[in-house]
C-alpha cells in the first residue's frame, strides 16, 4: 500500500518564489533574482585549480567508488583546516557529504528520534525543521536578545532530559549576523552533558572584516559532543557540485559511514578532487571573493538603509541582507508585490516565526541588477 510520508510537507518557500518567478518570466516579465541562496552573477567562479583538478581527474578515468567517508587526502586537508579554526581534528573525524544539507539530514536521522527534543534558531534554516518534523521530534526555538546575541538564559530554560540536539548557526542564515556570545553559550552547555551540539558553519569563510568567526567546536569541553556542518558551496562558489563535510568526534563520525553506504555510497570522486584543489588554492582567491561580496553588500545596504521604511542590519557575513518591513506589513504579501515589480525575494517567515515581517535578499548579483533590485524595493515602500 502506498504511504505518502511527505503529504504534510511543502517545498521550501524560496522554491515557491522561484517557480512563480519562472512563470512570470514565461509571460515576458523580467525578474531580478534575489531569492536564491547562490552566487547569481557569472563573475563568481570556483578556483581555477579546482576546475583543472576536476577535468584532469575525469580525463584520467578517476570515476570509481571512493571510501564512503571520502578520499583520504581531502579528509587530511580538512582536518588541518578545522585544526586551524581552533578545533584539533583527526582525518578520521571528517566525513565528506554531498553538500551541507545532506550533512544536516544525516545528523538528524542518526541522532534524533520520535519524541526527542531539538532546539533550533529562530529565524533559522528550514531543512532543520523539515527533518525534525519528519522524525516526529519536538521542536523548540531558541531566541535572540538582539540579532548578534543568543538569549542564553532562555536557551538553558528550554533544555530538558529529552533534549537531544541544540542547533547553533553562525554566521546566521538568513540575516547575515554573527553570533557573538559563543563563549557564553559554550559555558552554559557544559552543564548539559547529554546534549549534542550541531554547529552550522557553512558561511565560516564569508565573514567581513573586522568581524571573525568563532566555532563552538573550538571549546575543549564541548569537543566530544559537537558536530560541525560545513560546505565548499559558499566558500568556493561550488554550489552545484554538492560537496560538504561533517566534523564529529570519532565515536559519532563512524555512524555517518553507515548512512552514506546505504544511501549515496560516496561523493563523486572527481568533485572530491576539485574540493581538495580548492582548499589548496592561493589565498588571493578567497580574498578577492570576500572583497567583491563586501563591495556588493555595501552597495545594497546603503540603498536599503536610505529608506525610512526599512530597518536593515548590515551583514557581518554570508551574502544575505534581511530588511525588516514597516510594522504590520505582511512579508508574504510583500514578496508577491515585489514579484509583480520584477524582483524575487524570500519571505522572512519562511525561516521561522521570528522572521515574520522581514524579507531575505541575496546580494551576489551583477552590480547593475543588484542596484535595480534594491531600488525597486525601496521605491515600492516609498509609494505605499
Amino acid at each position: 500500500m502506498y504511504i505518502d510520508r511527505f503529504a504534510h510537507f511543502e517545498l521550501p518557500p524560496q522554491w515557491s518564489t522561484m517557480r512563480e518567478a519562472a512563470r512570470l518570466e514565461k509571460e515576458g516579465i523580467r525578474i531580478i533574482h534575489m531569492e536564491k541562496g547562490d552566487y547569481i552573477s557569472p563573475e563568481f567562479k570556483p578556483p581555477p585549480e579546482a576546475m583543472e583538478a576536476m577535468a584532469a581527474s575525469l580525463k584520467q578515468g578517476y570515476v570509481r567508488y571512493s571510501p564512503g567517508p571520502g578520499i583520504w587526502p581531502l579528509r587530511e586537508a580538512l582536518a588541518l583546516e578545522m585544526t586551524r579554526r581552533g578545533r584539533p581534528t583527526y582525518p578520521e573525524e571528517i566525513i565528506i557529504t554531498p553538500g551541507a544539507k545532506y550533512g544536516i539530514a544525516a545528523t538528524f536521522l542518526l541522532f534524533l528520534d520520535q519524541g526527542d527534543e531539538v532546539i533550533m534558531p529562530n529565524p533559522g534554516y528550514p531543512p532543520d525543521e523539515f527533518w525534525a518534523r519528519y522524525l516526529k521530534a519536538t521542536i523548540k526555538y531558541s531566541r535572540f536578545r538582539d540579532p548578534r546575541h543568543l538569549d542564553v538564559d532562555h536557551l538553558a530554560a528550554q533544555i530538558t532530559p529529552r533534549t537531544k540536539l541544540v542547533v547553533i548557526n553562525t554566521p546566521q542564515r538568513p540575516n547575515g549576523q554573527i553570533v557573538e556570545n559563543t563563549d557564553e553559550i559554550a559555558a552554559m552547555l557544559e552543564h548539559f552533558p547529554h546534549v549534542l551540539i550541531v554547529s552550522d558553519e557553512i558561511f565560516s569563510r564569508l565573514v567581513y572584516p573586522p568581524h571573525q568567526h568563532k566555532s563552538l567546536g573550538s571549546h575543549p569541553a564541548l569537543r566530544e559532543r559537537t558536530i560541525i556542518i560545513d560546505t565548499f558551496s559558499k566558500s568556493f562558489v561550488m554550489t552545484g557540485l554538492r560537496i560538504g563535510w561533517v566534523t564529529a568526534p570519532l565515536r559519532l563520525a563512524e555512524k555517518y559511514d553507515i548512512l552514506l553506504q546505504n544511501s549515496c555510497t560516496n561523493v563523486s570522486t572527481i568533485i572530491q578532487e576539485a574540493a581538495l584543489a580548492a582548499l589548496k588554492a592561493p589565498p588571493a582567491y578567497s580574498q578577492k571573493l570576500l572583497a567583491t561580496l563586501q563591495r556588493k553588500r555595501d552597495l545594497a545596504w546603503n540603498i536599503l538603509n536610505s529608506s525610512p521604511n526599512l530597518v536593515t542590519d548590515n551583514a557581518q557575513g554570508t551574502f544575505y541582507l534581511f530588511p525588516k518591513l514597516p510594522p504590520g506589513v505582511d512579508d508574504r504579501e510583500t514578496v508577491q508585490k515585489l514579484l509583480r515589480r520584477g524582483v524575487a525575494v524570500v519571505p522572512g517567515s519562511a525561516f521561522g516565526p521570528a522572521g515574520a515581517g522581514s524579507i531575505r535578499l541575496t546580494f551576489s548579483l551583477e552590480d547593475e541588477l543588484l542596484q535595480q533590485g534594491v531600488e525597486r524595493i525601496v521605491k515600492m515602500f516609498a509609494e505605499d
